[in-house]
């Protein structure tokens, strides 16, 4: 136990009767919630506390602390304080003799120091943790005195009756509740003796300093003495009880000598993988083959109640399924697996599907196990499709082609892997691809600097490639934008994938400046331009497997060049990035139904009323949207700027107007972001799209004049 040595032996006889006098006392005022945290100490497979009152936030010892003030800081304030506040009045009113062998073997008041300097670690403490840190530096060594005195009290056999649970208690909550109620009374009982022969300065007559102290020894001490009989049982049952399926879980798992175990204990020994070439049972277990020998690996895992409805071919390379024995249950990838990894906490014979991916070494290897609780029946091959399947049984090795889409599995684990966007642009140069971008070639930055920006404003690096220009833009999208894609696609045929953390994606084709495709991988539709079918063809976007590296090969087929590993990696060392001045977003119609109602009614600026815009001559629409945006002019003090007056004036974004328009959509100049999206969103073709639009602005931008412009555009539409 931490704290060596013991405590003399006359000294802890005199504290033993006074400790059985108190313990049935103190153990009554101990609330449970409290004790059942502190009876939890010594078992370290029992769940996290139920009421947050054990946090461990200061669990790293401090070379100045004594080993007593470091307990009490990682069981965390809330426990503490409320167990002062439980016994404060009880030990305030508490009388005791201190006995002699006690006042020999601690120094009373007298051996205060005449000054010391104090300190505390953090903001607000705990008054039990002010208390301690003042103890110790008052009197060294007397809180870690206390902790050896309850650690060798404990040990006494007549005191066992009153440390012992009751034989009626049976739950685990309720055994734990006992446990930490009657050693913290001990060590409460215990302390008391000793701070009152203290007497030191600033802790006379405090019960902060006495609960903290035995707080703190006794953690100390039920960390390591044994559970109550009975309580591992009644933590099996309770976690039994707990246990609720489906349960699924995501973990990394080692593997040693070319397999990884899902077992109750260690595999030991040899384990013949030739039966179905990919997993076995093993006593209390299984053991699954893989490609990597040694290693990490992922792993998720999905426990079922009954059998999955459909087995799941498409994305893996190989299927097996195989009946195990647990034992007892609660078989785990190994020390350290997280709770929801394990298998059911209770024995019986169960049923595990094995997926395997990339097992030859060419993808990402990774595994996914599904189990539910079956009779034991014998093995099933679901799919054969690896190298390494084949040689392991033993069976003569297919000649597998690997897919086209199988030299981009680099992907997921390159610069790009989480989000981006791969543009290829056929016989243009750098600069003309950043300029139809919206870049300048004559503004390089760093591309770090770029990406740590917190304003997070787009920006592309590009790299000349065999047949013309690769643009990438790590996190970012413009690329998947039409206005870029039409202004790329007139200096050279253009194809471009866009993928993002959220799993959105967009493959996109274009050409002569106009887009001829884009579309959600698996949600192409009809394509009409052949050579755009001709990139797609044989690409299979259902599946979720490989659909980011089969998007790459339609961009390889479209843009003649295949992205390498390599082009990534130069281009992130070489580290140049350009800045994005952003194409203003298409404007597009909006939506009606055959008799002229809109399709997507009941919202807009003018809530309800908004759909009777739609029966509202296209001329007054115009002046609606106009006067909403000349509203939003004025009311950001801008409407006699020279661009913005014209643009009002003349109804149209002339070039500088445009400009202007693009860069509200940075951060650094989104002052007037509303006003651009009034007057832009009243340029729309549509003028219901316009009046909507430009309305929409004003609601938020317009300022007292707003409301007084919606109530005119209601008054209009109900006319």
């Amino acid at each position: 136990m931490e704290g060596q040595g013991k405590a003399p032996t006359g000294l802890v006889d005199a504290l033993v009767p006074v400790a059985e006098d108190l313990i049935p006392l103190l153990r009554g005022r101990i609330p449970r919630g409290p004790a059942i945290a502190l009876g939890r100490l010594g078992a370290p497979e029992a769940r996290p506390d139920m009421f947050g009152l054990v946090a461990g936030k200061h669990s790293v010892m401090d070379a100045a602390e004594s080993v007593v003030f470091s307990r009490l800081r990682s069981l965390g304030d809330g426990l503490s304080e409320r167990l002062l506040g439980a016994l404060e009045l009880t030990l305030d009113g508490l009388t005791v003799a201190i006995p002699d062998e006690v006042k020999a073997a601690v120094p009373g008041p007298d051996a205060t120091p005449e000054s010391f300097g104090f300190a505390m670690v953090g903001g607000q403490n705990a008054e039990t943790v002010t208390a301690v840190r003042l103890l110790d530096q008052l009197r060294p060594g007397v809180s870690e005195l206390v902790m050896r005195l309850v650690a060798d009290v404990a040990e006494r056999e007549t005191l066992a009756p009153l440390l012992a649970v009751a034989p009626e208690s049976t739950g685990e909550a309720e055994l734990a509740a006992e446990h930490g109620a009657a050693h913290l009374a001990l060590a409460v009982a215990v302390a008391v003796l000793v701070l009152r022969r203290v007497e030191a300065p600033l802790l006379a007559g405090t019960s902060a300093a006495v609960v903290g102290v035995a707080l703190g020894a006794v953690s100390a001490l039920l960390s390591e003495i044994p559970m109550p009989a009975g309580y591992a049982a009644a933590l099996l049952e309770k976690r039994r009880a707990e246990y609720v399926l489906p349960a699924s879980a995501s973990c990394s798992v080692e593997v040693r000598e070319h397999r990884f175990t899902l077992v109750e204990g260690a595999a030991l020994g040899e384990t013949d993988f030739s039966g179905n070439g990919l997993a076995v049972a093993v006593p209390g277990g299984i053991a699954v083959r893989t490609g990597l020998g040694e290693g990490q690996l992922g792993v998720s895992i999905l426990i079922l109640e009954e059998p999955p409805d459909e087995v799941n071919l498409g994305w893996w390379d190989e299927v097996v399924e195989i009946s195990w024995r647990a034992e007892r249950g609660d078989a785990t990838f190994g020390e350290g697996s997280p709770h929801g990894s394990r298998t059911p906490p209770w024995p019986g014979d169960f049923r595990v599907r094995v997926h395997a991916i990339g097992r030859d070494g060419e993808a990402g290897e990774r595994y996914e196990l599904v189990l539910w609780q079956a009779p034991h029946g014998p093995d099933v091959v679901h799919k054969r499709g690896d190298r390494l399947g084949y040689a392991v049984r033993g069976e003569p090795v297919p000649d597998i082609e690997p897919p086209p889409e199988a030299g981009y599995r680099w992907i997921d684990e390159s610069a790009l892997g989480d989000a981006a966007t791969v543009t290829m642009v056929r016989g243009a140069s750098p600069e003309e691809v950043l300029r139809a971008f919206g870049a300048d070639p004559a503004e390089p930055e760093v591309a770090e600097e770029l990406s740590q920006d917190l304003d997070l404003d787009p920006w592309v690096s590009v790299l000349a490639v065999e047949g013309g220009v690769l643009a990438v833009e790590f996190n970012g999208f413009q690329g998947s934008c039409p206005p870029v894609l039409k202004s790329l696609s007139e200096v050279g045929r253009t194809a471009s994938l866009f993928w993002s953390i959220d799993a959105l994606t967009a493959l996109s084709f274009a050409d002569n400046g106009k887009v001829l495709a884009s579309f959600e991988l698996g949600c192409a539709g009809e394509i009409e331009d052949g050579e755009v079918n001709e990139a797609l063809s044989g690409l299979d976007f259902d599946g979720y497997r490989d659909r980011l590296e089969k998007g790459l090969v339609a961009i390889e087929r479209y843009g003649g060049y295949r992205l390498r590993e390599e082009d990534v990696q130069r281009m992130s060392e070489e580290a140049v990035g350009y800045r994005i001045l952003p194409h203003l977003p298409e404007l597009y119609p909006e939506a009606r139904n055959p008799d002229g109602s809109r399709a997507f009614p009941g919202n807009g600026p003018l809530d309800a009323d908004t759909d009777r815009l739609a029966f509202v001559p296209g001329e007054t629409l115009r002046d609606l949207a106009w006067r909403a945006a000349s509203a939003v002019a004025e009311n950001t003090g801008v409407a006699a700027d020279a661009v913005v007056a014209a643009a009002l004036a003349e109804r149209r974004l002339s070039p500088a107007a445009e400009l202007l328009a693009r860069r509200s959509q940075l951060r650094a100049d989104r002052e007037h972001a509303w006003l651009w999206e009034a007057i832009r969103g009243a340029t729309n073709p549509d003028p219901l799209a316009a009046a909507i639009n430009a309305l929409s602005a004003a609601r938020y931008a317009a300022g007292p004049a707003g409301e007084s412009l919606l109530d005119h555009a209601r008054r209009v539409c109900r006319e």
